[in-house]
């Protein structure tokens, strides 16, 4: 019997007969829930085991959720399976609809699929309309977090915002630069563009002697290009963290200023449309301040150290998107 692949926003049409859900996921437990259009359960839905629901009558629309059997979150590098077939024991290959493998590292819920009754027919569509874009693995994980936190796949579109990242290129920035310290919290940054950046970018710009804008082509390759940059780049002396003049700026923007102490201007000072947050490198140990509610970031934050560890990573990303949405954006925090 016909078997159909559906990806982002595919559509496929299936006897009007009870149906079967699956999902499945490596080594972690899935729980199916089946809702109304207006968000609740389906009274009609059973549930013989994790991972799988049967539908044994469909008379009005209704939305197929999966939620993660823990209370922590989808765990990085989940990818779910899921199919819905016709539950018929007439046949050994019944009638269904595949969804194309989907990660939802970091999140708490997400929508996979509708169906829709018409005539005779069910109309399965999948609901993840964006694929994700491939990123580093410490990119990834803060993707996962950024998620994690705010409890979306990615921010509405009406609250994202552009993501900007200005580098201290000053004499003591040296040994920061030279060890990977700004190459790693540029990697960083690019997960949490992934969620809460418009069109999925990060603008990055070197600030010492000038202002030398980096061009980044794609978020997987931000660091190495940011790295290089900076191999090449002279030292200034006298870091203006305000060197970039956005007073005249109406797109909502988050500027996130590396540096390795707060400078003497005001960094933390922010506009209607321009927001600023500092992320302060150090070479002391570990240490997590803030100034106000300006979020700073200490180190120091090498490869191996704090970044490795899921709860310090998830704590860091909590500052960098803090504010970013509020409770009508979530797609299912646990609670």
């Amino acid at each position: 019997m016909p078997g159909y692949v559906l990806d982002g926003a595919g559509r496929v049409d299936l006897p009007r007969q009870p149906l079967a859900v699956t999902v499945t996921a490596l080594d972690v437990p899935v729980v199916l829930r089946v809702l109304t259009a207006d968000g609740a359960d389906s009274v009609s839905a059973l549930y013989p085991k994790p991972g799988f629901a049967v539908l044994p009558r469909i008379d009005a629309e209704i939305v197929v959720v999966a939620t993660p059997g823990t209370v922590t979150g989808f765990p990085q590098g989940t990818v779910l399976q899921t199919t819905i077939a016709v539950d018929s024991d007439q046949t050994m290959d019944p009638d269904r609809a595949e969804l194309t493998p989907l990660d939802v590292s970091g999140l708490h819920h997400v929508e996979l699929a509708t169906v829709t009754p018409y005539g005779d027919r069910l109309t399965v569509a999948a609901r993840k309309t964006a694929v994700d874009v491939p990123l580093n693995d410490l990119g990834a994980r803060a993707r996962s977090a950024a998620r994690g936190v705010l409890g979306v796949d990615r921010l509405p579109e009406s609250r994202q915002v552009r993501v900007e990242v200005d580098v201290d290129t000053t004499m003591s920035m040296s040994p920061l630069i030279d060890d990977g310290s700004v190459r790693e919290i540029v990697d960083l940054l690019t997960g949490v563009a992934a969620v809460i950046g418009r069109r999925e970018e990060l603008h990055v710009n070197l600030i010492g002697h000038t202002v030398t804008p980096v061009r980044v082509s794609e978020l997987r390759s931000a660091a190495d290009e940011v790295q290089a940059a900076l191999d090449s780049a002279g030292l200034g002396i006298g870091f203006r963290s305000t060197a970039v003049d956005r007073s005249g700026w109406s797109e909502p923007t988050l500027v996130y200023t590396v540096t390795d102490g707060i400078p003497a201007d005001d960094v933390g000072g922010s506009s209607t449309d321009v927001r600023r947050r500092p992320i302060i490198l150090s070479a002391q140990a570990d240490t997590m301040s803030a100034a106000g509610t300006t979020p700073l970031v200490g180190g120091p934050l090498h490869r191996g150290s704090r970044l490795d560890d899921p709860a310090e990573l998830f704590e860091t990303v909590q500052m960098l998107v803090a504010g970013l949405a509020s409770a009508s954006d979530s797609e299912g925090l646990a609670s």
